[in-house]
C-alpha cells in the first residue's frame, strides 16, 4: 500500500516539488518499500480540504516478492559478514601463531648465543691460563742451568 499526495497543477507549486507543469504531480507520503512507480491495479482518491491524496494497492505477487527479499535479504547479509569477520579472525590468529614461533625461535638463538659466548669466554681464559703457565715454565727451565 502506498499513500501519495497529487499536488495540484494550478495552485503553481510543481516547480517546489520538482515536477513538470504538464503532469499530475504525486508525492509519496506513505511508501516504505520505494514502491510508488509501480502500476497500482486500484487506486482511492480522496480530497481533505483543498489538498487531494491518492492510496494505491499493489500487486500481492510483489509483495510477497518484497517479503521474502526482506526474509532472506538481512540474514544472509548478516551470514557473509559472519564468514568474512571469521576469515579475518583466522588469518589474525594464524599471523599471531606464526609470530609466536619466531619469536620462540629467536629467543632459543639468543640462549644458544649467550651459551656459545660464555664457553668462548670460559676457553679464551683456559688458553690464556695455559699459555701464562706454559709461559712461565719455559722462562724456568731456561733460568736454570
Amino acid at each position: 500500500m502506498v499513500a501519495l499526495y497529487v499536488a495540484d497543477p494550478s495552485a503553481g507549486l510543481n516547480t517546489y516539488y520538482n515536477c513538470s507543469s504538464n503532469v499530475t504531480c504525486a508525492l509519496p507520503l506513505y511508501d516504505p518499500a520505494s514502491r510508488g512507480k509501480d502500476n497500482s491495479e486500484i487506486s482511492v482518491p480522496w480530497t481533505y480540504g483543498t489538498q487531494n491524496f491518492e492510496l494505491q494497492c499493489l500487486s500481492k505477487h510483489n509483495l510477497k516478492l518484497l517479503a521474502l527479499r526482506t526474509i532472506i535479504a538481512w540474514p544472509l547479509l548478516m551470514a557473509i559478514v559472519v564468514v568474512f569477520c571469521s576469515a579475518i579472525v583466522s588469518l589474525v590468529l594464524k599471523r599471531m601463531n606464526t609470530i609466536e614461533r619466531d619469536v620462540a625461535t629467536m629467543e632459543k638463538m639468543n640462549a644458544d648465543l649467550t651459551a656459545a659466548k660464555i664457553a668462548a669466554e670460559a676457553a679464551d681464559k683456559a688458553k690464556s691460563s695455559f699459555l701464562a703457565t706454559v709461559s712461565h715454565e719455559i722462562r724456568w727451565v731456561h733460568r736454570s742451568p
